[in-house]
């Protein structure tokens, strides 16, 4: 693979038997997987490639993205390298949405499906957008709807430079979550539902709808937290997708 900035890969492994490939949610960068090297014994062999979106780490000077099509025109760019070897594919919340339509598109391309789609803390992408758009808001209500997701460092909140940097990512990911409604197309692959026992933003039923889109199975488990579980229990995210590993 040609070097770029898309994919971080903390510990490449020229002979992985498997890539997991980490999208992150709404105005989160690579770094919120940077860690979860460290917890991926190297003998399993398996290689973590941590998707990094323009507007983010390096590439925080490039153009963003501002809808779902234009994200996945970037990234089926780099068809043949994700498809090169087995796969499985993660993303939280805008992440998991993102994986998707990505499995969609590489299957119209008569590519290998992912082992696994791992959706976490979102709702089925083909339903419509379970609560109110907040990309449009004015400055102070969208700043409030930041502080009660509970997703955006209070580093930055209370730093009104990083907050104005960084607040036009942040609209335009929330855009892409809000506008982007999947068709249904269900997937050749498995599909596991990762839910946050506290998430008062994903009901139930949103996480049960991921069946409609899965030819083989679905499967929902549950992770102790509120919407953003994978930051405050990332050791339990990463065991349950070892024990999905162990069972391929």
């Amino acid at each position: 693979m040609k070097k770029n900035k898309l994919f971080i890969i903390p510990k490449p492994l020229a002979s992985a038997r498997l890539r997991l490939f980490l999208f992150p949610y709404a105005g989160g960068s690579a770094s919120i997987y940077t860690h979860w090297a460290k917890l991926f014994d190297d003998n399993l062999n398996i290689e973590l490639v941590l998707v990094q979106l323009p507007g983010r780490g390096s590439r925080m000077t490039e153009p963003l993205h501002q809808t779902m099509e234009s994200i996945m025109s970037e990234l089926v760019e780099h068809a043949s390298y994700i498809t090169s070897r087995p796969y499985i594919l993660f993303g939280h919340s805008l992440g998991a949405k993102i994986a998707y339509e990505l499995a969609c598109k590489l299957r119209a391309l008569g590519l290998p499906s992912p082992n696994y789609l791992i959706a976490s803390g979102s709702g089925a992408p083909h339903l419509p957008y379970g609560t109110k758009p907040i990309h449009n808001l004015a400055h102070n209500a969208f700043i409030s709807e930041l502080e009660r997701l509970n997703g955006t460092p209070q580093e930055i909140l209370s730093s009104s430079e990083l907050l104005e940097f960084l607040l036009p990512l942040l609209r335009a990911d929330f855009k892409i979550a809000a506008e982007y409604q999947a068709d249904v197309r269900p997937l050749a692959c498995p599909i596991m539902v990762l839910g946050g026992t506290d998430d008062v933003e994903i009901s139930s039923d949103r996480l049960n709808a991921w069946s409609d889109l899965s030819e083989a199975k679905m499967t929902l488990q549950f992770i102790a937290g509120d919407h953003f579980f994978i930051n405050h229990n990332p050791n339990l995210v990463v065991q349950t997708i070892l024990s999905l590993i162990d069972e391929l």
